[in-house]
């Protein structure tokens, strides 16, 4: 008994996340791989990205009646600011993945087939030993249908927050007492969220994950399992048995880069369990780390589990640019001083230079800058030099970070891995994913492989009809907006890339039949060589054809687009300004 005290008060669990529990009542299912299954027709309905962006947002109070209280009061309510949550695009992004993720592990695990009954017959150290056969079946004939995916990131950048959010739209435990007039008592775990041990050991995680367990369901698994001869090879199979049993739908390892190389065999035990988990048992696992985790997970875990098109996210610090834009417009609503004071472009760009994009840091920027305007009780606006001053006193711990991103020194950079990949790292990372990888974010914009990239597949498809509709070849609207999304990202809005493209188009037009435009960095003189040495050939031409509208090579493109206008192969500027909306 004592040694078991011991062993809680080592590996003391706090549960990083707890969310509700409901009676099951089951929905019926419009896609039908999803019918008649307990664990997926018990889940909410699928969310829509308007459903999603209203409930993980948090806002503060805020009236402007409340410039009229106190101070003390006012510097209570910016307070507030440290829970904001603004939804960008990335958090609807992880929930759709989140949302695939769940639903697609549970298909091959319905607790009332046969498969899904006799694992428990064979038992799983049996099974996680035998591992899968060729056709991707367990010991009892389970073909999985689980997945796994990574969030890297930057660190305050909202990785946690993100998933966490996402979690939160769903119950974390269903009651199940029969389903289809069938008897079925069960306790479905949807969820589970820990963080990995800070000193890194599979070991720690194993306690964590029956304590955490026990926190949410009521059990006594812990007490029961956890004693003097507990082992990780005896503590891994009853880990499988117990997600098995009550139908864990996702498991989530936040701060996976604390994991050991040095503890329990290294982190590459543990990420082999993790590929077990997803693989063998059919259970989903997400992890989520900074860039230090990038290169544990260009191993085992990147090469061995499923792909199933979900990839893995990078989440770097925000770009100056729309979407930036958007977050500190919201958030330089919520401002309590007694006169309110109006974002101008300088105070956006002061707030950009001394955050670096990183939303943890420009958050707490401007609540310390209102607590310093409140506190001086003179005018209380917030200024450049108020921004500037808060930064120098307040944030003293962060400034040589800052100062690193700003100056762009790959050598200096390197030295901050929780804050910027290491290239040659990022680079062994991509090139062993089978599965493209989402960059969002100021990291993008530097040299990684352009094939493992996850483009905007709607965004891209905008931009080839817009391509093709202003006289582009389809394969040449498809090489200008694979080439623009890829220099640019999904962060530029629709209106300015489509203007890029345009652009390009004329370009091309410009150039005939070459098929290299400016936007491919080709050199002017080989473009001129190439002309020189093209050959001049008499050919057919229809009275539509859009090389009629180029008389010579010295056409401009405003001289080729009036000319294209007039057969009413593009639209005129009238047509085009409607277009672009």
């Amino acid at each position: 008994m004592v040694k078991k005290v011991q062993l809680e008060s080592m590996y003391h669990f706090t549960p990083s996340l707890i969310g509700g529990q409901v009676d099951a009542g089951y929905l019926e299912q419009v896609i039908p791989s999803y019918k008649d299954n307990p664990y997926i027709e018990a889940l909410p309905p699928i969310f829509e990205e308007d459903y999603v962006a209203l409930n993980i947002r948090k806002y503060p109070e805020h009236n402007d009646k409340y410039r009229m209280l106190g101070k003390e009061t006012r510097l209570h309510l910016v307070q507030q600011i440290s829970d904001y949550v603004e939804p960008l695009s990335v958090h609807l992004s992880v929930e759709k993945r989140l949302s695939r993720l769940i639903r697609h592990g549970y298909k091959a695990r319905n607790p009332f087939s046969p498969e899904h009954v006799r694992q428990f017959h064979i038992g799983f150290k049996d099974i996680l030993e035998k591992g899968v056969d060729e056709k991707g079946a367990n010991l009892a004939g389970v073909r999985s249908t689980a997945a796994g995916f990574a969030i890297l990131g930057v660190s305050g950048q909202g990785k946690t927050t993100a998933i966490e959010s996402s979690l939160l739209l769903y119950p974390q435990v269903i009651h199940h007492s029969a389903y289809k007039e069938q008897p079925f008592i069960r306790k479905q775990l949807v969820w589970l969220k820990l963080n990995c041990p800070h000193d890194g050991s599979l070991k720690g995680l194993c306690f964590n994950f029956f304590q955490a367990i026990d926190s949410n369901l009521g059990t006594n698994y812990f007490q029961k399992f956890v004693s003097k001869g507990s082992t990780v090879d005896i503590l891994i199979p009853i880990m499988a048995h117990i997600a098995t049993l009550h139908g864990l739908g996702v498991l989530v390892i936040d701060e996976i880069q604390n994991l050991s190389f040095l503890k329990s065999g290294g982190a590459e035990r543990m990420l082999n369990y993790f590929t077990q988990l997803i693989n063998t048992i059919g259970v989903p696992v997400v992890l989520i780390g900074t860039f230090k985790a990038m290169k544990l997970l260009s191993g085992s875990f990147s090469q061995a589990r499923r792909s199933t098109g979900q990839g893995d996210l990078i989440m770097d610090r925000l770009e100056e640019g729309e979407e930036w834009d958007y977050f500190i417009q919201n958030l330089w609503t919520y401002q309590w001083t007694s006169k309110a004071t109006k974002l101008t472009k300088p105070l956006k760009n002061a707030i950009y230079e001394h955050s670096q994009g990183i939303i943890d840091i420009a958050v707490k920027l401007y609540m310390l800058a209102q607590w310093e305007a409140i506190d001086n009780g003179n005018n209380e606006r917030i200024t450049v030099s108020l921004l500037k001053t808060v930064l120098e006193r307040d944030m003293q711990l962060v400034k040589p970070l800052l100062k690193i991103l700003k100056s762009g020194d790959l050598d200096k950079l390197t030295l901050v891995d929780d804050l910027y990949p290491n290239w040659n790292e990022m680079d062994l990372y991509l090139q062993r994913s089978k599965e493209k990888i989402n960059i969002q974010g100021e990291v993008r914009k530097q040299y990684v492989r352009e094939d493992k990239i996850e483009q905007d597949q709607e965004m891209f498809i905008e931009l080839v009809k817009t391509a093709v509709e202003f006289g582009a070849p389809p394969n040449i609207a498809e090489d200008i907006s694979k080439k623009l999304l890829q220099k640019n990202g999904a962060n530029l809005d629709i209106v300015k890339l489509r203007n890029q493209v345009v652009n390009e188009v004329n370009r091309f037009i410009e150039a005939e039949d070459i098929v290299t435009p400016t936007l491919y960095e080709g050199n002017d003189e080989k473009v001129k060589k190439s002309l020189t040495k093209k050959e001049s050939k008499t050919e057919f031409r229809t009275e539509d054809d859009l090389r009629n509208a180029v008389e010579s090579r010295n056409d401009q493109g405003d001289k080729i687009y009036e000319k294209l206008a007039g057969m009413g192969n593009v639209p005129n500027k009238e047509k085009l300004d409607k277009l672009i909306i």
